[in-house]
């Protein structure tokens, strides 16, 4: 019997980047590096002869920053800008370069310059992720699956294929950051092609440098993204910030020295290491020590902080986020109660006070889970489990396919009256997708009339404007959550099913099936009689 193949899940962040496997035993195992962590720092130093990759590039930060190249994800496939210089000031230095690409330029030995394209950074990166991981598996890697931001553009990808291709690591597929966390959730697995129930998940994706929302709509195993928001105004980055000035603030209290005030200095470099893993062990533990030695002018720090502290200090900076979420959700045509899930992934999402945020968004019946794993490693593990599937021949497509499924473009659904309507296929249903609805009729009744239209949301503040001035906001506030309601925009069809007034039915069944390319056949049935009567809508009447 032939070998399992040696595939691999990578997640290339733009701080860290980790690396999974399925197991054995059909578990996802994260691969450690030579240092023994799981997460190997996005950073690549040279320091004389010596080039350094993860975290032994990210300590030369302290002492060798300007040789320090950090960032080059994000700006892989892109053209150089001024900008991209502000925002690396204090590493090594970016210029364009050939073809108006942007490079690093770090100095080696006997003080020659040496220009790295970021595609070249990249190479180097990826090649020693590759060797990291066929040295723990003792085997060679045959393929893998890798993650990117869901912003990324065509460009940006074939530069990511491109990398992975000269660093020697072949590129089964390249996914999306949120599609993979959703796979390691299991989102939509175990499902088939026209399932009734179409699941809706909130991907809150923390990261290093900010956060991205996405809503994913799940019918059938098929996944779509359905919209995305993204904000930099929350993340690690700023949480380690707000943990920064609390420290510097107690070290100038107690020596008059302003650590802060001196710009991008080893004083910096130092406290800023030292407050991440302060912020790591407070997501488990009640409170935290930040040791540094030699801070500033050879004297020690040694401080602590408590999480009902911290929470109370960043809890300040989350508020972006919520609206982000909130702003997704609009975007994809939900309601905050139709949602689900919550998937949150990205290291930062592991602030409890964050989460409760979050989780307060929602109605109770919405699940907020942390559940699938270390939350800086499910995008890896996704990823892993993608490749899996593929070496078992359940998923085959183009490595650098960007795959688009086809999604009903708005809700359809029953009129009930001129500004109500219950919607049967939501916005962004994969397609194609049938539901059938069945329709209560009054005793004795002998006709039913079935008006078929497109909707809209109704924004909440519309749906609740005739509610009693006077009723507790607690409960006007619920209300605005747990209600998501939609209205006619327009008419697509009407329909009169006639009933044998002899034994008329109590309900009528109505099943609405859109196709792959959005045309709707709307079927009422007298489930008693058997009689029927159909309206068939092409995509073009809606």
């Amino acid at each position: 019997m032939a070998s399992a193949k040696t595939y691999i899940g990578l997640s290339l962040g733009n701080q860290n980047s980790v690396i999974a496997i399925i197991n054995k035993d059909h578990r996802a195992e994260v691969i450690a590096n030579e240092d023994g962590e799981h997460k190997t720092p996005t950073y690549i130093a040279f320091s004389g002869e010596e080039e350094y990759h993860g975290s032994q590039a990210k300590h030369q930060v302290v002492r060798n920053a300007q040789n320090t190249i950090v960032g080059f994800r994000d700006i892989l496939g892109k053209a150089y800008s001024e900008e991209m210089s502000k925002l690396h000031a204090g590493f090594a230095r970016i210029e364009g370069g050939a073809n108006g690409e942007a490079a690093f330029v770090v100095e080696t030995e006997d003080g020659k310059e040496l220009k790295l394209t970021a595609h070249e950074v990249t190479v180097r990166y990826l090649a020693r992720l590759r060797t990291t991981a066929e040295e723990y598996l003792g085997r060679k890697i045959e393929g893998a699956v890798v993650a990117v931001p869901v912003g990324f553009d065509e460009a940006q990808r074939k530069s990511v294929a491109a990398a992975c291709a000269d660093a020697g690591l072949p590129l089964l597929q390249m996914i999306s950051e949120p599609v993979a966390a959703a796979l390691q959730y299991g989102l939509g697995q175990g499902a088939t092609h026209g399932d009734a129930k179409d699941t809706v998940a909130v991907v809150v994706d923390v990261g290093g440098t900010g956060s991205d929302v996405t809503v994913v709509a799940a019918n059938g195993g098929l996944l779509v993204e359905a919209s995305n928001r993204h904000t930099s105004q929350v993340s690690g980055d700023a949480m380690d910030a707000v943990l920064m000035q609390y420290f510097a603030a107690e070290f100038k209290k107690q020596h008059g020295i302003d650590v802060l005030g001196q710009g991008a200095s080893r004083a910096v470099r130092k406290l800023q290491q030292a407050v991440e893993v302060t912020k790591r062990t407070l997501s488990a533990a009640a409170s935290a020590p930040c040791a540094v030695e030699s801070l500033a002018e050879g004297l020690d720090y040694n401080g602590a902080i408590t999480r009902s502290r911290f929470d109370i200090l960043a809890g300040k900076t989350y508020a972006p986020l919520l609206d982000a979420i909130e702003a997704a959700v609009g975007d994809a045509g939900y309601g905050l109660a139709q949602v689900d899930q919550v998937l949150l992934c990205g290291g930062a999402a592991r602030v409890r006070r964050l989460q409760a945020g979050i989780a307060g968004l929602f109605p109770e019946s919405t699940m907020v889970r942390d559940d699938a794993g270390e939350l800086d490693e499910i995008v890896a593990t996704g990823c892993a489990a993608q490749a899996a599937l593929i070496a078992q021949g359940t998923v085959c497509v183009p490595a650098t396919a960007s795959i688009e499924a086809a999604v009903l473009a708005r809700p359809v659904g029953l009129q009930l009256a001129a500004d109500n309507l219950e919607p049967v296929l939501l916005q962004n249903t994969p397609l194609p997708a049938s539901r059938t609805v069945k329709v209560a009729l009054p005793a004795g009744e002998t006709r039913a009339y079935i008006a078929v239209s497109e909707g809209e949301p109704v924004p909440p503040k519309e749906a609740n404007v005739d509610e009693d001035e006077d009723e507790d906001e607690d409960q006007v506030e619920e209300e605005l959550v747990a209600a998501a309601r939609y209205r006619p925009s327009k008419l697509l069809a009407e329909m009169v099913l006639e009933l044998d007034a002899a034994d008329a039915a109590t309900r009528v069944e109505v099943q609405f099936f859109a196709d792959t390319d959005g045309n709707l056949t709307v079927t009422a049935k007298d489930p008693v009689s058997g009689k029927s009567i159909t309206a068939e809508i092409p995509a073009a009447a809606k």
